[in-house]
């Protein structure tokens, strides 16, 4: 199995120090937003490397098209079928990152922080967030301009939702995801987002990543989304992790990484 027990022990580590040093905030709702979440020379490899757009498939073309027909967004999972077809070295770096952000500890962590969230949509106290069952999956996207997606609360299949920004420097600052209230302004019709004014715009920067529970009642709802990106000559990389209420396929490679990392090296003895 292609996973590197030092490097998963490394980001879990580190992503605990991070979670837990970051103060969460509540308006417009529950998330947090997670600087150098990554060591910087972990990071730095991620950068190198992001699989090439070869590895991708088009997301969702109905929605994510151009005038032209080209796609905007394309994505690549990170199930092991997909990690198959890059080299043995960033197949062992993706999947170990993969094992390291769906760990428990960093689940349970990041749930503690989403906490007034979380306690709200399910009706359970802090110490009760741990027996919530959440399958996390995540997925690899590359997405260029002409790129928007609606204001939009998640559906209830998700639970907490968590990107991570792959930009190499602070150019793309501007268009990261932007979260959102709703407006009862009429000049809030006639522009992007229809309705709705922008509260916050998560930092598109190096080593960023932000997190939010999904809320989707009558008093308060996760809205975030992206207006068009406008020309920029680069792509958007990002890892979208996200922790749902129903197990999938794929949950049975995460248990088969964790028995892997979780068992003693066996040191044999030479003749």
């Amino acid at each position: 199995m292609l996973l590197d027990r030092a490097l998963y022990n490394r980001l879990v580590q580190h992503g605990l120090k991070v979670i837990n040093a970051t103060v969460a905030e509540e308006s417009p709702f529950p998330h947090v937003l997670l600087q150098g979440i990554f060591p910087n020379d972990v990071f730095q490899h991620l950068l190198n490397f992001y699989p090439p757009t070869s590895c991708f498939i088009k997301a969702n073309p109905k929605h994510h098209s151009n005038e032209y027909g080209g796609s905007t967004r394309q994505r690549m999972t990170l199930a092991e079928a997909s990690l198959d077809t890059l080299p043995d070295t960033h197949h062992m770096v993706w999947a170990t990152v993969r094992a390291a952000i769906s760990s428990q500890s960093i689940r349970d962590a990041l749930f503690s922080k989403l906490a007034s969230g979380l306690c709200r949509r399910f009706g359970v106290s802090r110490d009760q967030l741990p027996q919530i069952p959440a399958f996390p999956r995540g997925q690899l996207y590359s997405e260029t301009e002409g790129y928007r997606i609606a204001p939009h609360p998640d559906t209830r299949e998700k639970i907490v939702t968590m990107q991570f920004a792959f930009p190499s420097d602070d150019s793309l600052e501007d268009v990261g995801t932007e979260f959102y209230t709703r407006s009862l302004n009429p000049l809030h019709f006639f522009r992007e987002p229809r309705g709705f004014s922008i509260s916050k715009t998560m930092p598109f920067l190096p080593n960023h990543a932000y997190a939010f529970s999904v809320l989707n009642d009558i008093g308060l709802k996760s809205w975030h989304g992206r207006s068009t990106i406008p020309p920029m000559n680069r792509v958007r990389n990002t890892l979208l992790h996200i922790w749902y209420a129903e197990p999938d396929e794929t949950d049975q490679e995460l248990a088969e990484y964790q028995r892997f990392l979780q068992t003693p090296v066996v040191l044999r003895k030479s003749a």
